[in-house]
């Protein structure tokens, strides 16, 4: 049986990883300033974070429409007899509805829906790690049974912010609510429980904000090489680049961390400035 993967443009894999994986990406649009675009496809990473920097309006996002979920499915149909379509937490975005109500519509490919209760590169983790058990001869029932839900509970993200009220105006914040009106000098580290955006903890300064990344690492994975670390960086490099040296200081393995980059989605929520690790267990 031959098995398709579908997600969508906020788990920020590159054109590059989207052809080397074979996975099919849909995407949601931005909106700022009275335009929209597709992410990904519209407009880039860097231009957005751009746009969002020197613009006085609030940036917002839109799910797919149903029928372009359709149109990706039905297109897929041709060639495969399964398809797996794997999105950003549900309670983050109405886009796994979308494709729920699409995959209702479609008849003759069995497909499944999952809410990976992620986003952004602890998404696409997720997705590549279903690909690569596609490549290597799993079937649909050991991924869905077995792996995914395992996926989920070995994925972590963690990442810090100078400044809460893109998350905060969006009505994604969450849990972290309880961080506003106090960031004088506070770093917050935020990862997202259950799919909702949570604190995990604050700091006060740059360099404790470093070694708590450090710390992070050490106890989650223990330092294993075997394990997938990625540095997130929004439009700045240069605390995701610091915060890379000091791991290769702690871990000679980290110099093959890749480093990269927040979409125009998550942008829209999360500001430009944010920096911080996904890790795979």
């Amino acid at each position: 049986m031959k098995i398709a993967v579908v997600t969508d443009s906020t788990a920020d894999l590159t054109a590059e990883l989207l052809k080397e994986y074979n996975i099919t990406m849909v995407p949601l649009e931005v909106n700022l300033a009275g335009k929209s675009y597709l992410d990904k496809i519209d407009i880039s990473p860097d231009q957005f974070l751009d746009l969002i920097e020197k613009s006085d309006d609030l940036p917002t996002t839109s799910q797919p429409a149903v029928g372009k979920f359709v149109e990706v499915y039905e297109e897929l149909a041709k060639d495969y007899d399964q398809i797996i379509s794997i999105h950003i937490s549900e309670k983050l975005s109405g886009t796994i509805e979308s494709a729920r109500l699409a995959a209702d519509m479609i008849e003759g490919i069995e497909i499944k829906i999952v809410d990976s209760k992620k986003a952004t590169l602890s998404l696409g983790v997720m997705v590549m790690e279903v690909a690569k058990a596609i490549k290597g001869g799993s079937n649909l029932e050991e991924i869905m049974a077995d792996l995914i839900p395992t996926l989920k509970e070995d994925i972590e993200i963690y990442f810090a912010v100078d400044d809460l009220s893109y998350l905060e105006k969006g009505g994604r914040i969450g849990k972290a609510s309880a961080f506003l009106g106090n960031l004088f000098n506070i770093s917050p580290i935020l990862t997202l429980e259950d799919g909702v955006v949570t604190p995990y903890g604050k700091v006060r300064g740059q360099r404790r904000l470093y070694n708590e990344f450090n710390k992070l690492v050490t106890e989650k994975l223990e330092g294993q090489q075997g394990s997938k670390l990625i540095v997130l960086h929004g439009k700045y490099r240069d605390k995701a680049d610091q915060l890379k040296e000091n791991l290769i200081e702690q871990f000679e393995w980290a110099e093959e961390v890749e480093m990269m980059q927040f979409g125009p989605v998550i942008a829209a929520h999360v500001g430009p400035t944010p920096f911080g690790i996904v890790f795979l267990k």
